[in-house]
């Protein structure tokens, strides 16, 4: 018994997290015994739904099955086109019990997929903007964040912002009292006891734009 292959494609961090979300009670998926009847059973989210799936009698999920419910749930509140897609390959001539052990393979496969893809790309996102495109700011943008009044301190260097506002060594919008936040760092690092390599410690918030 085997299941359908889903398409392999890329799926941006944003998109995972609105198809793992979980959605309020009355857009949940309503597990039915058949029409009309309602089994007490409701999935929030792709995860609750596996579990639900797991548990709920093989003829309920004919019932749906036939029905492309899971397909219109799947699609339409949460978000996973690919998943639907896979579900509607199945195929409807199976026994309810290969039916489901497919429908359970097909969905925990595309979670666990999600998730690897969720980490990966959550390790290659700069802290502080996971799920979100990073910030653009001018020149004139970055005299706000001075540091002064409570406002967070923010400095620019090879195109990047960073915060440095808990960094003790950018009291007073200056670094140790010798480098203003809007000199060109890019040269005086060249004199600095360390490298650029410091600015792997620190959190980007933005791009500098001209």
């Amino acid at each position: 018994m085997s299941k359908p292959s889903l398409k392999k494609t890329d799926v941006d961090i944003a998109t995972i997290q609105k198809i793992l979300r979980s959605v309020p009670y009355e857009n949940g998926f309503h597990f039915l015994t058949e029409k009309g009847k309602y089994s007490g059973e409701t999935a929030i989210n792709l995860i609750s739904f596996l579990e639900e799936l797991r548990t709920i009698e093989p003829s309920s999920v004919r019932f749906h099955f036939q029905r492309h419910d899971f397909q219109n749930w799947i699609r339409q509140t949460l978000g996973d086109t690919e998943l639907a897609d896979g579900i509607d390959k199945i195929n409807a001539d199976l026994s309810d019990q290969i039916l489901k052990q497919l429908l359970l393979n097909t969905i925990q496969t595309r979670y666990v997929e999600l998730q690897t893809l969720f980490n990966i790309q959550k390790e290659q996102k700069p802290e502080g903007v996971l799920g979100t495109e990073l910030k653009k700011f001018s020149f004139e943008d970055l005299k706000q964040y001075d540091g002064q009044g409570g406002r967070p301190n923010f400095i620019a260097f090879n195109g990047k912002v960073y915060d440095v506002s808990s960094s003790s060594s950018w009291s007073g919008g200056s670094h140790m009292g010798s480098h203003n936040r809007n000199d060109n760092l890019g040269e005086a690092i060249k004199g600095a006891p360390h490298g650029d390599e410091v600015f792997a410690k620190v959190k980007q918030v933005g791009v500098l734009v001209q």
